[in-house]
């Protein structure tokens, strides 16, 4: 599946100001005069103000410098040097970090912007480490210094920091009062507040309790039929519970096969495949039609069911997804995808797994006692009784749902359905702890039946179109015209691509042995996973769910996100363009997007000129390469559909999103019935490339393979990446990294696969893909020497396979490092040296690069990264890309056979 590739880090960096904050002393007094201000003296009191400004602000800085200084190499000061070995292992040595190489640029600019950044460069830096054994700590040492890792996080870094300061300025967009309900930029504001407030309102959420849900399991129950009741007659492979029981222990730990699994997951979604041009295939589709015959009625409710929970952004059995026609002529057109189910636990592995195993059956009983204690009110409530309610409501369902529901009545044996029983006397807890243990273990043959997940991340193996026709055939538990009309699609698909076809006939069969009330309850447990985020903390619901999160991601018991952090996600999700608005407004201008367009455009062409210079390339695919480099379009700052800074397109956008006051649950299911409509809708249609699938907001970007698209949000274009006064080795070192990171990605395995179009084509010789793959794996062998400590000082290696694609990302820095040496050479003036700082432009080109990567991370959540993110920690990030830079050895001396310098045979060149 050719999901876009959203690289740099999922961790967030810093503004410098908080425009909330304001001081009510002396400038108050000059900010909120009396009387007015005569021009005269309003120009005299702007200078005052500047000139105590940057008076006390040099001095400071001049403070700091003349103390960094007197401790810098070969100024007489001691300093103690952080050295590495080529395992990371570091110590500390006394020694001197060498002096800064080539002539410093003349002249010395002392605007505040200018001291500002000399200040946090200086703040950031520890000068008694020497840059040549441990980068890292030289670039960043100061400010690790100076940040303590609080109580409540695992991680803080420079990419959180200015996460938090774009949530900061967000939240400061948020009225306590709204104005004129009439003025359309108001409308969205109260969106965004209602949104906003009803989320963090915990008290509402904890009054109205489970019924929201309810309301929406009862259509369920409707739907499909009731899940209460006492089968016997399921097929044996559904009754495996004394398999488990009794396995899970509350100091139980995830295995590492497990996490090594998910490992692989991960590298596969990042990577695609790890060789170019090697693809094996799936089974096809099978020849003749399926055998297995199916009831109408029981068609018909399998189908109602399935499109009112995709509707809803939930989903069971199987999947369809809308996305982009990439081994067709024209990757620009939404076409549709057929997938294999996905389950509550993280990939098919775990349900392998009797401690996990047990401890899911609890939470799935724990889940369907609560959703059937309200629902039927246990047994107070006779299931007849409801089965009579489900009959008489049958029929009356509105929008989207064309057909009436049918199969709800008693068969000729008084069970409701095929497969079910009649109501029991035994207490509700035995019989959800029963139908938990069926709907879990069928849960567990769907995930058996389906293909490894790394596998469905190639994308030509997961490329398998069919007619719709074949495919309706080969799932006749599924009615997929009546299904796709639900959606009121513009044009009815003439090919459906399926991901793994042997899952069908797999799927098939499974659910004609299940019976309705096990079906039943896997509806209702599908619909519940996805809505327990919206429900509050004391449902039973939202306490399972969390227990299974706190089990499998080795959360502290008992511990709770932080409500605030939790609904600024919420309100990115629900409505993150009008947040994103108030953000461009207050963080974002014209300039600096036409700056970055042109720091991106000149990154892209320096790296145009030099692949027919790449020496493991032939002609035939540098010619290609260069005809992709030229077609990638970069956006940057915001999207343009809706048009961010346009309320109108805004309100327009959000027209059909019903944001209630205090009304939390009823927000997130409009949100999701909303965007379900809006995905469905462009079926058969060409995308509309003014579309991002992030905020204006978020520190992050993105490469999108079959749209030959980079992507930079507002978001990432703040300090220390970006500023529009940054000299310009400032921006080329820290953001031109990161646009060269995403159009490195362009070219590693899984960009390779698609051509200047994105259409899926091999358009490498495979000359030159075995070249590519042996520096490739240069890479990996290189990384996977590199570790980290756990908390009891054990080490834990990086993954280089898993990290690969990423690794080869970060080794753009050289194009970056090129771009900005042919930017200066074409412009007449000099830049001006930052004060205090005595380093070459070529220095500060690395330092802005190393400083990005600054963080403090626990022990435990290193590992946990190590072993399932597909990026190397950020300490080798920066030290692994720099080892291998002979731009930066050159910048700053670095003698071969040190740390940062390491043999030539040790080094791994793509680029060069």
């Amino acid at each position: 599946m050719p999901n876009p590739r959203a690289s740099t880090d999922e961790e967030t960096a810093p503004l410098l100001d908080d425009d909330r904050r304001r001081n009510d002393s002396f400038f108050s007094a000059l900010l909120h005069p009396a009387r007015p201000l005569t021009n005269l003296e309003k120009i005299l009191a702007a200078g005052s103000v500047l000139l105590l400004i940057l008076t006390a602000t040099f001095v400071g800085l001049f403070a700091g410098a003349e103390s960094a200084l007197k401790n810098r190499p070969g100024s007489g000061g001691p300093g103690e040097v952080v050295t590495i070995t080529t395992t990371a292992h570091i110590t500390a040595t006394s020694g001197h970090a060498p002096s800064p190489t080539g002539t410093p640029s003349t002249g010395v600019c002392l605007s505040a912007e200018c001291i500002m950044l000399s200040s946090t460069i200086l703040q950031s830096l520890n000068t008694s480490a020497d840059p040549c054994e441990n980068f890292v700590e030289f670039a960043t040492g100061g400010w690790k210094a100076s940040h303590t890792l609080p109580d409540d996080k695992a991680l803080i870094g420079t990419f959180m920091e200015v996460d938090e300061n774009n949530k900061a300025k967000i939240i400061s967009a948020i009225p306590s009062k709204l104005q004129d309900s009439a003025d359309v930029h108001q409308q969205n504001l109260h969106k965004l507040k209602s949104a906003y407030e009803s989320c963090m309102d915990l008290d509402k959420l904890s009054e109205v309790g489970i019924g929201p849900l309810i309301s929406l399991t009862d259509k369920i129950l409707d739907m499909s039929g009731p899940f209460d009741t006492s089968s016997s007659d399921d097929a044996e492979l559904f009754n495996p519970a004394e398999e488990w029981r009794g396995e899970w222990r509350e100091d139980y730990v995830v295995p590492d096969h497990l996490l090594e699994r998910l490992e692989r997951h991960e590298l596969a979604k990042h990577l695609g495949t790890a060789r170019i041009l090697h693809h094996d295939h799936p089974a096809e589709l099978p020849s003749e039609d399926s055998k297995i015959p199916v009831d109408a009625e029981r068609r018909a409710k399998i189908t109602k069911t399935l499109a009112w929970l995709n509707s809803r952004g939930a989903s069971g059995l199987v999947e369809f997804q809308i996305e982009g026609d990439s081994g067709g002529d024209d990757p620009q057109m939404q076409s549709l995808g057929l997938y294999q189910a996905s389950g509550g636990l993280p990939t098919k592995e775990y349900y392998e797994e009797k401690a996990i195993m047990d401890l899911y059956h609890t939470v799935v009983k724990d889940i369907l006692i609560d959703v059937a204690s309200h629902t039927h009110q246990s047994s107070k409530r006779d299931l007849t009784e409801h089965l009579i309610e489900a009959i008489a409501l049958k029929g009356e369902e509105g929008w989207p749902w064309p057909w009436p529901g049918k199969g709800d009545e008693p068969d000729d044996g008084g069970r409701p359905g095929r497969g079910g029983s009649p109501p029991s006397s035994e207490p509700l807890e035995e019989r959800m702890d029963r139908l938990a243990a069926k709907v879990v273990s069928f849960e567990r043959e769907l995930m058996r039946a389906g293909a490894d997940v790394e596998k469905l991340y190639n994308p030509k193996y997961a490329y398998n179109p069919y007619s719709t026709e074949k495919v309706g055939k080969a799932l006749p538990f599924l009615d997929i015209p009546a299904y796709l009309s639900t959606f009121a699609i513009r044009s009815f698909p003439v090919n459906i691509t399926v991901t793994y076809p042997p899952y069908l006939e797999s799927v098939t069969r499974l659910v004609d042995d299940v019976s309705d009330d096990v079906l039943s309850g896997y509806f209702v447990l599908r619909l519940a996973l996805e809505y327990a985020p919206a429900l509050g903390y004391d449902t039973g619901v939202w306490t399972a769910t969390r227990r299974l999160k706190e089990a499998l991601s080795g959360l502290k018991k008992g511990t709770k996100e932080i409500r605030q952090e939790f609904c600024l996600r919420q309100v990115d999700s629900i409505v993150g363009y009008i947040a994103g608005a108030e953000y461009v407004a207050k963080a974002f201008g014209p300039d600096a997007r036409e700056d970055a367009q042109n720091i991106i455009d000149s990154i892209i062409q320096t790296f145009h000129d030099h692949i027919p210079d790449v020496p493991w390339m032939d002609k035939e695919s540098a010619k290609a390469a260069q005809l992709k480099a030229k077609s990638i379009q970069p956006r940057i700052g915001y999207a343009t559909t809706p048009d961010v800074v346009n309320p109108q397109s805004l309100a327009n956008w959000y027209r059909q999103l019903n944001v209630q006051d205090e009304d939390f649950f009823g927000t997130y299911l409009s949100a999701q019935l909303l965007q379900q409509s809006r995905t469905w809708q462009t079926l058969g249609r060409r995308r509309d490339n003014g579309t991002w699938i992030m905020s204006p907001q978020t520190v992050n970007a993105y490469y999108s393979p079959p749209d030959s698209e980079i992507t930079f949000p507002a978001g990432i274009l703040q300090p220390p990446f970006y500023s529009k006064t940054f000299p310009p080795h400032m921006k080329y070192g820290a953001f031109g990294a990161v646009a060269a990171h995403e159009l490195g990605h362009a070219f590693d395995n899984t960009g390779a696969q698609y051509d200047e179009r994105g259409r899926l084509r091999d358009w490498w010789t495979k000359e030159t893909v075995d070249a590519f793959n042996e520096r490739a794996q240069c890479l990996a062998r290189q990384y996977s020497k590199y570790y980290i400590l756990d908390a009891e000082g054990n080490k834990v290696y990086v993954n280089g396979n898993l990290t690969n694609g990423e690794n080869i990302g970060d080794a753009g820095l050289s194009q970056a490092f090129a771009a900005w040496k042919k930017s200066v050479a074409t412009k007449s003036e000099d830049t001006q040296k930052l004060p205090g700082l005595d380093f070459t432009d070529e220095q500060l080109f690395f330092i802005a690069f190393g400083r990005v990567w600054a963080d403090v991370i626990r022990p435990a959540t290193a590992v946990q990264r190590v072993r399932s993110d597909p990026h190397s920690p950020n300490i080798w990030r920066a030290l692994g890309t720099l080892r291998n830079s002979a731009e930066f050895h050159k910048a700053f001396g670095c003698k071969s056979g040190s740390f940062m310098n390491p043999p030539k045979d040790e080094q791994c060149q793509l680029w060069s």
